[in-house]
């Protein structure tokens, strides 16, 4: 008789969101459900995995701050630490985009890390959750994903954190990669990934991320200096989400320049949803070739959003931060 197989032990963190959601007298929903009532609702996970469950907040994802995510990346290190195979995040849809990048920026763990939650409520006909959350948990045992780092699983697809946005406020399918698609599917609970791992993002773990602060500065026609000279009064750098290839008016290029030859360290994305920032291909005020000119550091193919959180980590650790946007 042959030995019964171990099952792998997988830890799910809850931090709130609409997959813990709870209506009030009033029918408004807040994160309520504890992480352990989370994967009891979602039925038959002990199938897969040995479960073990704690949370790390309860707050919905427009609440969660950039050293909440520290305090998450501190706790997923423990728990690897402790043992476990692997390790799944519920989260609020609103910030998971960031919370996972900020992730793949802090932590590397030699296991799966993967971030999930619902766009509808648990008391609504169709609820997500559960199988979002399975989804998750079979990603979670595959160990050959820790090198993939951490992932954003939802609707059965598997999304890399540089990548992953929410492109929709409703619907259920409202995540996408759309530089590249989704890095993997999980069909028949088995996963298959469409291609090898990219570099790592990862950057290391700061002491807090609480004392650094880093603003993002949004760019439309007719913009001026202004957001940008307000911000550098109270911010260690600022991340530009320029118009096209990275470009903006040039009186936002002006106070650029003066901003960071006062020492506050300038990075320019763009607020497009795909491409690249371009390098050399338009000069004059306001152009990529200007803006490199004047000190300004391009964010190249990561989106504005994330670009912020890697500018913040690399400035909590005194990273230079050429050095971590390469050309």
């Amino acid at each position: 008789m042959s030995a019964p197989t171990m099952l792998p032990e997988i830890v799910v963190l809850g931090t709130g969101g609409t997959i813990s959601a709870v209506a009030d007298a009033r029918g408004r929903n807040g994160a309520g459900l504890s992480a352990g009532e989370i994967v009891t609702g979602a039925g038959a996970l002990d199938e897969i995995a040995v479960i073990r469950s704690g949370d790390v907040r309860r707050i919905p994802g427009r609440a969660m701050t950039p050293q909440d995510m520290h305090d998450i990346a501190l706790r997923v290190g423990a728990e690897v630490a402790a043992g476990c195979s692997g390790v799944v995040i519920t989260h609020g849809t609103d910030t998971i985009e960031e919370t996972v990048y900020a992730l793949a920026l802090m932590l590397d763990v030699p296991v799966p890390v993967v971030m999930t939650g619902a766009m509808r409520l648990p008391a609504d006909p169709g609820h997500d959750g559960g199988a979002n959350l399975r989804t998750a948990v079979v990603a979670a045992t595959r160990r050959d994903l820790a090198a993939f780092g951490p992932l954003l699983a939802f609707g059965d697809e598997l999304h890399l954190a540089r990548w992953v946005t929410k492109q929709h406020t409703s619907r259920p399918a409202a995540f996408a990669s759309p530089e590249t698609g989704p890095a993997g599917v999980v069909v028949e609970g088995r996963v298959l990934m469409n291609a090898p791992p990219a570099d790592s993002d990862h950057l290391g773990l700061p002491d807090s991320l609480g004392g650094t602060r880093v603003e993002l500065v949004w760019i439309y026609a007719g913009a001026d200096g202004a957001l940008i000279e307000a911000a550098a009064e109270r911010a260690d750098g600022i991340v530009v989400a320029g118009t096209g290839g990275g470009h903006t008016p040039p009186s936002v290029a002006e106070a650029i320049g003066a901003v960071v030859a006062g020492g506050t360290p300038v990075v320019v994305a763009s607020r497009c949803a795909a491409g690249p920032t371009l390098h050399d291909t338009y000069g004059g005020p306001g152009g990529e070739a200007h803006l490199r000119g004047l000190g300004a550091v391009h964010a190249g193919r990561l989106p504005a959003l994330k670009a912020r959180l890697r500018l913040q980590v690399a400035l909590a650790l005194g990273r230079d931060v050429r050095e971590v946007f390469p050309r």
